[in-house]
C-alpha cells in the first residue's frame, strides 16, 4: 500500500513539472528566429550601406576645376537695336570652380564679332564678362545629366561708331553724330541650362541667359542669349569611395 501511494505521488509530481515546462518550450520554439534570419538582416544592411554610399557620392561628386568653350547668339542691346533681326554670333571661353555637387561658379568671357547695325551704328564691337553661380539639380534616373539655374553679375563693353541716322533713342541717347562711342554697362543675369556627360571629364552644355542692364537709354531686359559648348575637367578632386565596413551581421561562414 505504501509503495502504491509513493508511485502515485511520483507520477503526480512528474505530470505537474511537465505541464509547467512544456508551454515554455513551445513558446521558445515559436520565438526562435528562422535559419535565414541573419542572411536577410545582412542583405538589408548591405542595401542600406549602398544607398548611403550612393548619396554621399552624389553629394561629393565633381569637386573640380573645369574649362569650357562654345558659341552663342546675342542681341547685343535691345535698347540700341531697331532692326528686325537682332541676334549676332559670339564666342565664349569659360573657367569653372565647383566645390560640391550642388553649386558651381563660372567666369565667362564672350566676344561678339564686329557688326553693323545699319544705319545707326557701324563697326560695333562688344565684349561680355559674366560671373555666375549655377545651382545644380541631379535627376534621379539620369546620372549623365545635370540641370542648373543661373544667377550672376554681368558687364558689357560697347564700342562703335555712331552715325546718328534713324536714332530712335534721341530723347535719351545724347551722343554727337559721326563720333566713336565707348562705354561699359553693368547688370545681372538669370537663366537656365543643362550639362550632359559624353565621356569621363568631357561634358556638353547648353543654356539660355537673360541679361538685365542699366544702360544710357534705360534699365531693363537688354539681352537674351542662347549658348552651347563643351566643358573639360582639368582637375578632379572627387574623394575616393569610403571603404564600407562589414555590418554587425556579417558572418565568415
Amino acid at each position: 500500500m505504501q509503495r502504491l501511494i509513493l508511485l502515485i505521488i511520483v507520477y503526480l509530481f512528474g505530470v505537474t513539472a511537465f505541464a509547467q515546462t512544456a508551454p515554455r518550450n513551445i513558446s521558445m520554439g515559436q520565438n526562435e528566429p528562422p535559419k535565414n534570419f541573419y542572411q536577410k538582416e545582412e542583405a538589408a544592411a548591405a542595401r542600406r550601406d549602398s544607398i548611403i554610399q550612393a548619396k554621399k557620392n552624389k553629394q561629393n561628386r565633381q569637386r573640380a576645376i573645369d574649362i569650357g568653350a562654345g558659341g552663342l547668339i546675342t542681341s547685343l542691346n535691345f535698347f540700341k537695336n531697331a532692326q528686325s533681326f537682332t541676334y549676332y554670333p559670339a564666342s565664349s571661353f569659360r573657367l569653372y570652380a565647383q566645390p560640391n555637387g550642388f553649386v558651381q561658379f563660372l567666369l565667362d568671357y564672350s566676344h561678339v564679332q564686329q557688326v553693323n547695325i545699319i544705319p545707326t551704328w557701324l563697326r560695333v564691337q562688344n565684349t561680355y564678362i559674366d560671373l555666375d553661380a549655377h545651382f545644380m539639380l541631379h535627376p534621379a534616373n539620369a546620372d549623365r545629366t545635370t540641370v542648373y539655374f543661373i544667377l550672376g553679375a554681368s558687364s558689357q563693353l560697347w564700342k562703335g561708331f555712331f552715325t546718328g541716322i534713324d536714332n530712335y533713342n534721341y530723347y535719351a541717347l545724347h551722343i554727337q553724330p559721326n563720333t566713336s562711342y565707348k562705354t561699359i554697362y553693368y547688370g545681372g543675369s538669370i537663366g537656365i541650362g543643362f550639362e550632359f556627360k559624353i565621356i569621363n571629364r568631357l561634358n556638353l552644355y547648353g543654356e539660355v541667359r537673360y541679361r538685365i542692364t542699366q544702360t544710357d537709354v534705360g534699365f531693363g531686359l537688354s539681352d537674351v542669349c542662347y549658348g552651347a559648348g563643351v566643358k573639360y575637367t582639368l582637375f578632379d578632386f572627387h574623394p575616393k569611395p569610403i571603404y564600407g565596413k562589414p555590418s554587425k551581421h556579417f558572418h565568415w561562414f
